[in-house]
């Protein structure tokens, strides 16, 4: 493939995918807004971040590897064309029914959409489609989180505009994906895809778990920002309501974990996982303090020392993976990546969600945190030793 398709299909496949995960912090900012002029209690603001991750694991179970098999083009606009139905109910809803059914749609579309993408970014050059697979997730959450509490706070329509914004977005997509050349060519198997599976080829699996416990860790880090982040930020703050603080807070934590991997772009996988891996631990408890102290500022340099460690675990865990899966297995390694990611993502800030009824919010913050601690410190621990000279 010649520089110029290339670089298309990296800024194409690159700016949807952006767009993709950038919708799904969006709604964050908007849950005490919702909250307040519908008076929904927090487990239905928990279930409508627990949705979305359902119907998005399920997707990458089922369909995370059709594209594979029929093209990366016509996976990605299928997805396109349910994430605008998904935007279209956010954006209409009147109540909490209609933000679910909104977020049923959304954790579909991503879903489809999230392993095609990053399968077409690393069709289009291994290299660099794995490193802007790594960071988009973490500059797309940081600043669609940001943008729509600025909006929510300042613009009007706050609980419409912002969705109404990315259905521009993603009808721009269409006929700049159309205009793509495709990367795979089609090959048998596409019903027999469709079944749910997780599917690791043979090479990868001795990566896939020596990666997966800080993974799992930061991915969960990530879902207690998305789920419960606007009431640990108020918890910090000491103060009322605010869509601004649950936005500082997600753009805080992943806009560190984007600087860290632009500034590590190159390095070797082992070494930038034992960095993540430190950082995680150094800024956790920092975050925990400033959360007991009621101090914001040191509750978001916490948060921003452990969101540059989460960089460098994605970055580092990509970074091992990647190489070791043929074209038509790539796809299918994605899918598995992120649905170990999205359990991570999803599943304990969903148990934490009912967890802060019975043993209050600072209670569940602080076994949350020793979770991921324990997790963070088990890969350290299981990490081969830097020899004497080396990089790591």
């Amino acid at each position: 493939m010649t520089t110029r398709p290339t670089q298309r299909l990296l800024r194409t496949y690159g700016a949807v995918l952006f767009v993709f995960l950038g919708a799904s912090a969006a709604l964050t900012p908007l849950y005490p807004l919702y909250q307040a002029q519908w008076h929904v209690p927090v487990p239905m603001l928990q279930a409508a971040f627990a949705i979305y991750a359902l119907t998005l694991l399920a997707a990458l179970l089922c369909l995370g590897a059709l594209s594979d098999h029929i093209g990366r083009r016509p996976v990605a606009l299928a997805a396109i064309a349910i994430e605008m139905l998904a935007m279209l109910q956010c954006a209409t809803a009147t109540g909490i029914d209609d933000i679910l059914r909104g977020r049923a749609l959304q954790g579909l579309a991503t879903g489809i959409a999230t392993s095609a993408l990053s399968a077409g970014l690393q069709d289009a050059d291994r290299a660099r489609g794995g490193l802007i697979g790594g960071m988009v997730p973490m500059g797309s959450m940081a600043g669609f989180a940001l943008a729509s509490a600025v909006l929510a706070r300042f613009a009007p329509h706050p609980l419409r505009l912002v969705f109404v914004l990315i259905l521009v977005a993603l009808a721009l997509a269409v006929p700049a994906i159309l205009s793509l050349p495709e990367t795979v060519s089609p090959m048998p198997g596409a019903l027999a895809s469709l079944r749910p599976r997780v599917h690791v080829p043979r090479r990868a699996r001795g990566a896939m778990l020596t990666v997966a416990p800080a993974n799992i860790a930061v991915w969960a880090l990530s879902g207690l920002l998305l789920s419960l982040g606007p009431a640990v930020a108020r918890l910090a703050d000491g103060g009322a309501a605010d869509p601004l603080l649950g936005g500082w807070v997600i753009a805080s934590v992943m806009g560190a974990a984007l600087a860290a991997m632009m500034l590590h772009r190159r390095g070797d996988a082992l070494a930038l996982l034992r960095r993540g891996a430190i950082l995680v631990l150094a800024g956790l408890p920092v975050a925990l303090l400033g959360l007991h102290a009621r101090f914001l500022a040191m509750f978001l340099l916490g948060g921003g020392i452990a969101g540059a460690g989460l960089g460098l675990v994605v970055q580092g865990s990509l970074r091992m993976l990647v190489p070791l899966a043929h074209v038509h297995e790539r796809a299918g390694l994605m899918a598995s990546y992120f649905v170990l990611s999205y359990l991570a993502f999803c599943a304990p800030a969903f148990a934490a969600g009912f967890a802060v009824r019975g043993l209050g919010l600072m209670t569940t913050t602080d076994l949350y945190v020793a979770l991921l601690i324990g997790l963070t410190g088990a890969t350290l621990r299981a990490l081969p030793r830097p020899d004497p000279a080396g990089t790591a």
